[in-house]
């Protein structure tokens, strides 16, 4: 058997050290530009595997030392490359908690970074330590880290009880690839732990248990965080549908050491009221929900005694105070047909919101609550399980309309409309005929308060059913020509008040909207012609429908919307039909002048010095006509005035 001699195995292994001899030409910052860390790697392999074939190779001695020494220099500045600049086993490790402080029973979350500085691969074993923490998820975990690798891990840890937890040293046992093994240990941690207390106190206070009818119970619910965290906290006051003012429900969050006070004021008819028992609902960071229950509480209201008086005094007390009825007279044309103010009944309590004088009297042996103001400038709202009846602004004095109003208005105007469109023809290139109709739309509505007032076992006043307006659709349909080349376009003349308001309230102050009149005619519009519709309201119209009207744009369909108070006519200016059939209706109607920016603030202070006795009654009322802008001339010969506009 051939056997090769130590110096043809030197020679081998020289030649195989060339394929290195790099590693000691470089430097070691041209080895980390040039080389990934992975071929690196394979070299120390290369170079650890041919130092084990040389220790026992058939060599001379002072070939294999220098072999030996060649192969080690290279190893090492590799190592040292791979390992920043050791070359020995070295892990870092670095803990961090999340919070200095938590609560007992709180979970801290522990952020642990791991470094692998050798260039060998590890197996790393962390062994958690700690006093006054439980580790839930164990203590141990095992990591396995490349050569250079880092590592985060969280590990949750929570506290046990109050005071100070311990958290480490942290063991960290790495056994690397090449056999080597280290322990290195993390630094302290330390947390302090509060007790974790929810507690919410809760009070509930009625001011005056007993109280004259009229006047408010006050009443005041203070939360307030007693304990040592945030609460989430809902309270609502079971008194929803009665007349309140102010706060009386609640939902926030309070920090520890925060109160909240809801302050509100109920008012109640006369007799005695419970204040109904009262959840207050808390709820901690850790999803646990607690009650509070407060106990109800008694509220007695003594009725206000009834003064006797007499017819004629009723009368003269009544129009002293209705002051401001002068202003609803004059914009709403308002005649008032009866010396005595009507006597209404509710079947719900009636409460009186800000300045409107009352007073409860006895007039034949009835106890009656006398509003010493005109309907005209009193707003009446159903609110549900009581009567609100609050002053009216400015702008629903100017927009209200009572229910002689409202006919007279809607009649005069079906009459204009009526000789303009039976004359007027459309442009269709012909001669063109007209077909017409007047319906009244009002029946139904009218019957439907009749057989409400029947089901309530209520008296009928057929008089006052027979003198709501008459909510009439006018309808003109031209054509020309033929069966069938038949050429046709529509006119449709709505007039509409709100009937039901009208005749239980007898004023609307409230301005119409075009979805409310649209719904009482949306089937009896043909769709397949062209037409304009023509919406007209004594109480005018809101600011989204004239909005609407004003940029209203679909083909085939034109939409004017008429003040009947006012005599303004809304609709899109962009629109030449809409145009023509606007002028057409602007030369037969006039109405009041628009209302000045001026006379909202001026109103309410020429009515204070009215109060007071500053101006009288015709000094109050030229005034207003000057804010206005309205004349009065008297006419000669003539035994009443005109306003001119």
């Amino acid at each position: 058997m051939y056997r090769r001699s130590p110096i043809s195995t030197a020679v081998e292994y020289y030649r195989k050290l060339k394929e290195t001899e790099f590693i000691e030409v470089l430097s070691a910052e041209e080895l980390k530009a040039n080389y990934s860390r992975k071929d690196l790697v394979k070299y120390i392999d290369f170079l650890s595997k041919l130092r084990s074939e040389v220790l026992s190779a058939d060599l001379y001695p002072h070939h294999r030392k220098d072999i030996l020494a060649k192969i080690d220099r290279r190893l090492s500045k590799l190592k040292v490359v791979l390992s920043g600049g050791k070359e020995t086993p070295m892990l870092e490790i670095l803990i961090e908690a999340d919070k200095s402080e938590v609560f007992e029973e709180e979970v801290a979350k522990i952020s642990c970074l791991l470094v692998n500085n050798y260039f060998r691969e590890a197996k790393v074993i962390l062994s958690l330590e700690g006093v006054g923490v439980s580790f839930p998820k164990g203590r141990s975990y095992t990591v396995y880290l490349a050569s250079g690798e880092k590592y985060s891990l969280e590990i949750p840890a929570v506290a046990e009880k109050t005071g100070e937890a311990t958290i480490g040293p942290i063991v960290a046992e790495a056994t690397f690839s090449d056999g080597k093994r280290i322990n290195v240990k993390s630094k302290l941690l330390k947390i302090k732990v509060k007790p974790y207390r929810p507690m919410l106190e809760v009070v509930r206070r009625v001011k005056s248990k007993n109280i004259i009818e009229g006047k408010p119970a006050e009443v005041e619910i203070i939360l307030r965080n007693v304990g040592t965290t945030a609460l989430g906290v809902s309270v609502v006051e079971p008194i929803e549908g009665m007349k309140i003012e102010g706060e009386y429900k609640w939902r926030g969050v309070l920090k520890p050491g925060e109160e909240k006070v809801l302050k509100y004021k109920i008012y109640l008819p006369s007799g005695s009221h419970t204040l109904p028992s009262t959840k207050v609902i808390y709820r901690d960071p850790r999803g646990s929900t607690w009650e509070k229950l407060l106990k109800e509480e008694v509220i007695e209201v003594k009725p206000i005694e009834a003064e006797k008086t007499d017819y004629n005094s009723l009368i003269d007390l009544f129009f002293k105070s209705a002051f401001s009825a002068g202003l609803g007279y004059l914009v709403g044309k308002y005649i008032v047909g009866k010396k005595l103010p009507e006597i209404k009944k509710y079947s719900k309590p009636v409460f009186i919101q800000g300045n409107i004088p009352w007073k409860k009297i006895e007039v034949k042996g009835q106890e009656v609550t006398i509003i010493f103001e005109h309907p005209i400038a009193t707003v009446t709202e159903d609110r549900g399980s009581y009567i609100a009846l609050r002053p009216a602004t400015l702008e629903e004095i100017l927009l209200a309309t009572d229910i002689h109003l409202a006919r007279t208005l809607q009649l005069e105007f079906c009459t204009k409309v009526e000789n303009i469109f039976k004359y007027w023809r459309p442009r269709l290139g012909g001669e063109v005929n007209l077909s017409y109709k007047r319906i009244d739309l009002s029946k139904e509505e009218k019957e439907a308060i009749r057989k409400e007032l029947e089901a309530k076992r209520e008296v009928i006043n057929e008089k006052k059913l027979s003198m709501l307006p008459e909510n009439t659709l006018l309808e003109f349909i031209y054509y020309m020509g033929g069966f069938f080349r038949k050429k046709e376009f529509a006119i449709y003349v709505l007039t509409y008040s709100r009937l039901k308001k009208l005749f239980y309230n007898e004023i609307d102050h409230k301005p119409l909207a075009k979805a409310e009149a649209l719904k009482a005619i949306e089937k009896r519009i043909r769709k397949d012609i062209e037409y304009v519709l023509i919406l007209a309201s004594p109480t005018g119209w809101d600011q989204k429908s004239i909005e609407e009207v004003e940029s209203f744009i679909l083909p085939n369909s034109h939409i004017l919307l008429v003040d009947l108070k006012t005599g303004e006519v809304y609709f899109n200016k962009n629109d030449p039909i809409a145009c023509e059939i606007a002028s057409l209706i602007a030369k037969e109607t006039t109405g009041l002048p628009p209302i000045p920016k001026e006379a909202r603030k001026e109103f309410d202070k020429l009515t204070e010095m009215l109060v007071k006795g500053e101006i009288n009654e015709k000094e109050y009322l030229n005034k207003i006509l000057e804010l206005l802008g309205v004349k009065i001339k008297v006419k000669e010969k003539a035994s009443r005035a005109s306003f001119l506009l």
